[in-house]
């Protein structure tokens, strides 16, 4: 495996998070597991990873050697995360002097050009006025630009009855449609099963099939506060690097509902 590589001139935090969370994907490392072995808690390692800002060394030396990383490696991800750390903020703009008041003949230019500028534009507005609107010019439009992956973690569990929420039976997999039963379509990327914890990397989502975690032929599982629905799919990396399509209804609620990212 490369080594983590100390910071370039073009290091940013933004490179820093995604290379943390794909080390910890390529590891296998899952929130619910990371809890288990480091003093931290899974919404404040997801947080870390999904956040804007750099962690704190600490976590991110806790968690690496939780997935399993060796003693060099963590020295690497040390002298990255000091060189980023100590990153000098940027400058701000220096405050303008305050102008010196203008003497009387500055005045008088200004008052001249003024009236010149204000002739000329009345003169273009004459002239757009009278031409032909199909000639104008549709103004421009700013695209967004696109967030960047966010880390979200599989929930592969049912609702049952009025109250309960247990794994399924089945591990969960991606698939190349978004629909339901790809096992039966031909549409299953085999070798992509996933169970509750797995840390998965999403870059964007789209709308296809509507699934339902809980059965629909169970009254009571339709009223369980764990019951959900829904139409949106995430497209997925694992750690293994097939990416295809996963419902949202197989991932913690709180990585429901897009995530900012663009649509596929």
């Amino acid at each position: 495996m490369t080594n983590p590589p100390a910071r370039r001139p073009d290091d940013t935090v933004t490179a820093f998070l995604a290379d943390f969370a794909a080390t910890l994907q390529r590891h296998n490392l899952s929130l619910r597991t990371a809890e288990q072995r480091v003093p931290w808690s899974k919404s404040t390692i997801s947080r870390a990873i999904n956040g804007t800002v750099l962690p704190k060394a600490e976590l991110v030396v806790d968690v690496l050697t939780a997935a399993g990383l060796p003693a060099h490696e963590l020295d690497a991800w040390r002298a990255r995360h000091a060189a980023l750390a100590a990153a000098p903020a940027p400058a701000e703009a220096p405050t303008p002097s305050p102008a010196p008041p203008p003497t009387r003949r500055r005045l008088l230019m200004t008052a001249a050009a003024t009236a010149l500028t204000a002739a000329a534009v009345a003169t273009l507005a004459t002239v757009l006025i009278t031409q032909d609107s199909s000639t104008a010019t549709p103004p421009s439009t700013t695209t967004p630009p696109a967030s960047r992956p966010m880390a979200l973690e599989v929930q592969n569990k049912v609702a049952l009855g009025a109250t309960d929420l247990r794994e399924d039976t089945s591990p969960v997999y991606l698939s190349t449609r978004t629909i339901a039963a790809c096992s039966r379509h031909a549409c299953k990327l085999e070798g992509t099963e996933v169970t509750s914890g797995a840390l998965l990397v999403a870059t964007c989502h789209t709308i296809g099939a509507e699934l339902v975690n809980y059965n629909l032929d169970a009254p009571d599982s339709k009223t369980n506060p764990h019951a959900t629905r829904s139409a949106l799919w995430y497209r997925v990396r694992t750690s293994t690097g097939a990416t295809g399509y996963l419902s949202e209804v197989y991932v913690l609620p709180r990585d429901r509902g897009g995530l900012g990212l663009p649509t596929c």
